[in-house]
């Protein structure tokens, strides 16, 4: 990671510029192999052709800039690897729109792990979380890494499991590293970096979340996966982008069946009537698949301080709102969302929706 090659730094020049097509980045890769012919003067025209005249000039004056670039990431701890790095996801590098460069925070060594991909709906229900829950403390357990997409619902379901159990996760960014969106994730990315997890993006630093990141985002999560698994997903859920790739990438699909009156179970069912194979109804049915055999382990106790026996006490019988559990606790809200994101990762309550929390 961090080399500084003249492949790496006209490859992390190229993936600089603002707005660049994967096709325009296929394309330059396909015609020019050879990165450094990219900048040869030789090849201009080609390379002129393939990025267009504005794009060329862009990639030319980030390339005369990458050192001061460069230089800045490292100040952010924020490292990246190339597809020519050993260090480059294996199974990533197989998918034909592989991305050129990773941006990494954390651990790096993750990226060439066993992985696992839980995608799903971003408004899960009860059902949903439990399943996903389980099943993600499962694949941990037994040494798979998890990789999500950090969004609300069930990505951020499946890191939040991840770290109860203090098991690296990857979350794969549809925006740059120093643009934590959602933000209410704020204190769960900080979690994913403390637990050995890592954080990483094809999108240099500073990038916005754009619409149409998130599924060029999607191909990632698949493509670092031997499999991926759902848990609940509605019919527009852009987890079934994901699905969907990771069947044209050749992996393997495991699907939860769910309410057929529930809408958040829509997209997960009609998935299993088009591909019924991909049914899974134990976390052992994912991991005999994989090849991976299956963890148990003893339940620890988890010793709560006052405020933190507060707010359990208050949510015995009920939901409540962020707003009314600040009145209850009296704590400011950061303090209070630092106590709640505990509870969470311990398993003790859960976000239900609209800012609303509930025992599990």
């Amino acid at each position: 990671m961090n080399k500084k090659t003249p492949e790496a730094k006209i490859i992390v020049a190229l993936t600089q510029v603002e707005e660049l097509s994967l096709k325009k980045k296929r394309d330059i890769l396909s015609v020019l192999p050879n990165p450094t012919d990219w900048i040869n003067e030789k090849h201009a025209k080609t390379v002129e052709k393939v990025l267009g005249d504005k794009h060329k000039t862009e990639f030319l004056t980030k390339y005369s800039l990458i050192d001061s670039i460069m230089e800045e990431m490292e100040r952010k701890e924020v490292g990246w690897v190339t597809y020519y790095d050993e260090e480059y996801p294996p199974l990533l590098r197989e998918t034909h729109d592989f991305p050129l460069v990773l941006y990494v925070k954390g651990n790096v060594s993750l990226l060439t792990s066993d992985c696992i991909a839980v995608v799903g709906t971003r408004t899960p229900t009860r059902y949903g979380q439990k399943v996903c829950d389980a099943f993600t403390h499962d694949f941990s357990r037994a040494g798979l890494t998890v990789v999500s997409g950090f969004a609300r619902g069930v990505d951020s379901v499946a890191h939040k499991a991840c770290v109860t159990t203090d098991s690296p996760t990857i979350a794969v960014f549809a925006a740059g590293l120093d643009v934590c969106y959602p933000a209410e994730n704020r204190g769960l990315y900080e979690s994913i970096l403390s637990s050995g997890g890592a954080v990483i993006s094809e999108y240099p630093l500073g990038t916005k979340p754009l619409q149409y990141h998130f599924p060029e985002r999607n191909r990632i999560i698949s493509g670092l996966s031997r499999g991926v698994f759902l848990p609940e997903a509605t019919l527009k859920s852009g987890s079934l982008i994901t699905a969907r790739l990771a069947v044209e990438q050749g992996k393997e699909l495991f699907v939860v069946p769910g309410n057929i009156n529930s809408p958040e179970s829509e997209g997960t069912n009609k998935l299993l009537q088009e591909m019924p194979h991909a049914l899974v109804i134990e976390s052992e049915d994912v991991l005999s698949r994989l090849g991976v055999r299956a963890v148990s382990v003893d339940t620890e106790v988890v010793e709560l301080n006052i405020c933190e026996t507060l707010i359990v006490e208050a949510l015995h019988d009920k939901e409540l709102h962020f707003e009314e559990l600040l009145e209850i606790t009296s704590l400011s809200a950061g303090e209070l969302s630092t106590m709640l994101m505990n509870l969470e990762i311990n398993g003790i309550i859960e976000q239900t929706g609209g800012n609303f929390y509930s025992l599990s």
